[in-house]
């Protein structure tokens, strides 16, 4: 049986032999039958075809190994065929016999063997490496549930933009807007001259405003001014940017961005409750974005995890500080995305260790990789996850694999690796290999004043390429990019204003990363020669947003309050006069007004005139 040369599984019991049943040769091989076998092959022999020396298999670790592999094939009825051509065989010592070895095995069996693998030692590995077949990956790539193809751009903007939460948003800004008009006139701190008092006589925000903010927040990300003033300021002719006017007044954009909301606040828990959530007035949009993210794209084979942060020195638990971004401090996300495109498929903001606990004996990095892949569904399908050096152990790529899922990525010196790669300092574009089982760990220089880098993959084989360069290194340095990439392409056309709220920087920076995936799945949907550039996309799309917008306004679209509007008619000074207003000024403190009542020429803003009453009225 082991001088067979054949590639094919090895049968013990062939269908043509009869089969002789005797109870001690039916019975469990036992460690002490393995160690009388080995005890008769002399030491200092040379080794066999496995250039392994005999030496090696004398110690209680293998015993156990070979007779727990003895035992499998036994009771399978099958050995793998490399197993052929050596007299003893384990599955440790040869990275392709676990292959052999699981076909005619159970889901207890492999999880016992990989258990056992744990224990196992690691073996140099010589380049090049014999390619093992990797497993098939199971769902096909692509684009779903999409309108037809070469659609307009806007059709890719309802994609992430449901008119579900669009409505929502809606709902929530008008219930605060009334909530926080309620409470101001409560406690007698309304002022006269508040941007508060247009909400009650230019009516409630519609579904077509809060698209209008959404096109006006875009497009201040594509024509950059330092505040929002400056967008409808007409003081220097060469800056004017008349499109912003012709969308909103100022005061009413203002307002409708003070009153943005995503939740009731009176259903928030507090922050001395129990069930406070620092991340509950933002939650709506995470929600709703990661679920249109899995509705509308299978990702390829290459994932990328990594941490992605919004830049906000907010004072709130959630903030964190990261001194390898741009930013330095803000709000970090947990990103899952396509390696090759930056397509968001799954992402958790970091709330903090006090909300976001890290289960016992498991570090943070694998935690988070699992809760990713378990949220994305994407676990048992042999994905392939790129992750640096924060989220990368041996004990995560071990798991993953047992979840039939590939992983690689760069490991820190400090955790648990096999000495030969902790202690290796290969000179200058070389490399030095170490697998146990499925598991490879590579040290890598690439130059002479570069540091030594360590990699671990279960999917990889210790192969160079013509530049001697280990073949995952290259991998890892084509896919662990992914959501650097989708930072960097957010963040050209992302207005990155600061606002008084932190979760208000978080949503809108969620509505650009949502515009970014709505763009993706436009170049996947339209033919090469008729697509366009990520530009002239947003362009198109704000074009559609703002003619929606305005047609829906000049039709009377805004619900006014006829009753509470003041019947009283402005006129502008000429020059540069002005007048007291006569609503707001007092003997001490003088209001400066550049409109008069036309009636009856007193000065009065145009915030006042709903408390202007004019002498001949009187």
């Amino acid at each position: 049986m082991f001088n067979r040369s054949d590639d094919s599984d090895v049968n013990i019991c062939e269908n043509d032999v009869d089969v002789l049943y005797d109870d001690m040769l039916d019975c469990e091989i036992s460690v002490e039958e393995v160690f009388n076998v080995l005890k008769c092959s002399k030491n200092g022999k040379p080794p066999g075809y496995d250039e392994i020396p005999v030496e090696l298999y004398k110690n209680q670790t293998m015993l156990n190994a070979l007779t727990r592999d003895f035992n499998i094939c036994f009771d399978s009825g099958k050995v793998p065929a490399m197993c052929a051509k050596s007299r003893f065989f384990g599955f440790v010592i040869f990275g392709s016999v676990v292959n052999g070895i699981t076909k005619a095995m159970t889901s207890q069996s492999i999880d016992g063997v990989f258990m056992m693998a744990a224990e196992a030692p690691w073996f140099r590995v010589y380049i090049p490496e014999p390619i093992q077949q990797h497993n098939v990956h199971g769902d096909v790539p692509g684009v779903k549930n999409m309108p037809p193809r070469n659609s307009l751009p806007i059709a890719y903007f309802y994609l992430m933009f449901s008119i579900n939460i669009l409505k929502k948003i809606t709902r929530e800004t008008n219930r605060y807007a009334k909530q926080l008009l309620t409470r101001k006139r409560r406690n007698n701190t309304l002022h006269a001259s508040s941007r508060l008092r247009m909400f009650e006589w230019n009516g409630k925000f519609t579904v077509t405003e809060i698209k209008g903010l959404l096109a006006t927040i875009f497009n201040m990300g594509l024509i950059r001014k330092p505040s929002i003033k400056d967008y409808w300021s007409k003081k220097f002719k060469s800056q004017k940017t008349p499109w912003f006017s012709g969308m909103f007044s100022r005061n009413r954009f203002q307002l409708l961005l003070r009153c943005l909301h995503l939740v009731n606040n009176k259903n928030t828990p507090q922050r001395n409750s129990e069930f406070y959530d620092p991340s509950a007035w933002f939650k709506p949009i995470v929600e709703h974005a990661n679920m249109v993210f899995k509705r509308y794209l299978t990702p390829k084979r290459e994932l990328s995890i990594d941490e992605s942060l919004i830049g906000t020195k907010a004072r709130t638990i959630m903030t964190q500080y990261i001194p390898s971004k741009s930013s330095k401090f803000g709000i970090k996300l947990w990103m899952l995305v396509e390696a090759s495109t930056g397509y968001i498929i799954h992402f958790l903001p970091y709330r903090g260790k006090r909300y976001d606990p890290i289960p016992n004996n498991e570090t943070q990095g694998c935690h988070v990789v699992f809760k990713l892949l378990r949220s994305a569904g994407l676990l048992g399908k042999w994905f392939h996850v790129f992750c640096d050096n924060f989220f990368t152990s041996i004990s995560l790529a071990s798991r993953l694999y047992t979840e039939n899922t590939y992983l690689t990525g760069t490991i820190r010196k400090n955790r648990h690796l096999p000495r030969l790669i902790k202690e290796a300092n290969p000179n200058a574009n070389q490399s030095v290999f170490a697998r146990r089982g499925p598991l490879l760990c590579c040290a890598f220089r690439e130059r002479p004043n570069r540091k030594v880098v360590r990699f671990v993959s279960t999917y990889h084989n210790g192969i160079h390429n013509q530049n001697e360069k280990p073949s995952l290194a290259i991998s890892y340095n084509q896919y662990m990019g992914g959501v650097d990439l989708n930072d960097m392409m957010c963040g050209i056309y992302e207005d990155k204003r600061k606002t008084k709220t932190m979760w208000k920087r978080v949503a809108i920076n969620i509505f650009h990363r949502m515009l970014l995936n709505a763009y993706i799945l436009y170049k996947y949907n339209t033919d090469e020669n008729q697509q366009i550039s990520r530009y002239e996309f947003i362009v198109c799309i704000i074009e559609s947003l703002a003619t929606e917008h305005r047609q829906h306004r000049d039709r009377g679209g805004v619900e006014r309050n006829v009753d509470a509007m003041p019947h009283v008619t402005l006129q502008r000074l000429p020059g540069k006069r002005e007048k007291n207003c006569v609503v707001c000024s007092t003997a001490i403190s003088r209001k400066r007004s550049k409109t008069v009542c036309l009636r009856c020429g007193k000065g009065v803003h145009g915030l006042c005139v709903h408390r202007h009453r004019c002498e001949i009225e009187l």
